[in-house]
């Protein structure tokens, strides 16, 4: 389980535009929730807002790409949807030994199924809500449109209005299922990322920029060639394609990076190495899928 403060701020701001009061949220987290805290934490927000049973989904559909920081800059990163579905199941922030998230297919459709680490006093189903929430808004970011002829499956009776859950997930909502699975036809997860709204590519570069001041990259030419190495989607662009984006013949730029005692190569390289570091250190990707985001499909390569 992953519960970094920017959620906490997702709930925090939600919780002020429809009424409430944040302090119910208590001290300040600076540091990612175990399974224990995340309990408490829900616990005391249920019992402090009784007539708003609709607030779990308000907070999942807030949570846009950008909340989730290196996690949703991975996602952004990925290919195709059926990668980002991947990771998402194995490392969403809500997994834990007690929780199921898991992507299936049968009759040619995906399906992915979600049960919560634990119910909530009050509001049983308070995670499940979030937690479609919050991934239908990032599937709608990922591919940049409402998804068709994906429905979900809930395997309880609505916490509030069932209209609220087709207005807020933008899906067919059906209740009273033996589990809880979003489904969908199977080649939706082989449509490719590049194309994704102008709100996601909003976020994708807020990472990106980000991760350029963390790198303490250097100005000139590098620094323009690391800035589109980031906000690429799946594939690094190649030199010369680089040098296209830039309004220039790759000669010019590999010139201009000889100026400045560097290359396109060496860039890639450093580009990579970073991305490893800070992906390993504030995620808890795998080094499988850390490989595959930064081009490294040979593990031994990049170990």
């Amino acid at each position: 389980m992953y519960v970094g403060p920017s959620y906490i701020n997702v709930l925090a701001a939600v919780m002020r535009e429809r009424g409430h009061d944040p302090a119910l949220i208590g001290a300040r987290y600076e540091r990612p929730l175990g399974e224990a805290e995340l309990f408490d934490l829900c616990t005391r927000i249920v019992a402090g807002t009784p007539d708003d049973p609709a607030l779990p989904l308000h907070v999942g559909a807030a949570m846009h790409l950008g909340v989730h920081g290196l996690f949703g800059h991975a996602l952004m990163s990925c290919r195709t949807l059926k990668q980002a579905a991947g990771i998402l199941m194995r490392h969403n922030p809500l997994k834990s030994d007690s929780s199921l998230s898991e992507l299936t297919f049968e009759k040619g459709e995906a399906i992915l199924t979600f049960e919560p680490p634990f119910q909530v006093p009050g509001s049983p189903h308070f995670l499940s809500d979030l937690f479609f929430a919050a991934g239908t808004t990032a599937i709608r970011e990922l591919i940049g449109m409402d998804t068709v002829g994906v429905y979900l499956e809930l395997g309880y009776a609505p916490n509030t209005d069932a209209a609220a859950y087709e207005e807020l997930l933008r899906m067919p909502v059906t209740f009273g299922h033996a589990a809880s699975r979003l489904k969908g036809p199977a080649p939706v997860l082989d449509i490719p990322l590049q194309s994704a709204g102008v709100a996601t590519a909003d976020a994708y570069l807020r990472q990106c920029e980000l991760l350029l001041q963390r790198m303490d990259s250097a100005g000139g030419y590098e620094s323009s060639v690391r800035r589109v190495l980031l906000s690429s989607r799946g594939e690094f662009p190649s030199a010369p394609a680089i040098a296209k984006t830039l309004h220039m013949s790759e000669r010019t730029l590999r010139r201009r990076l000889e100026a400045e005692n560097t290359s396109y190569q060496t860039i890639v390289n450093d580009v990579r190495n970073h991305l490893a570091r800070q992906y390993l250190a504030d995620t808890d990707l795998s080094v499988a899928d850390v490989g595959a985001l930064i081009g490294f499909e040979d593990l031994a390569n990049f170990r």
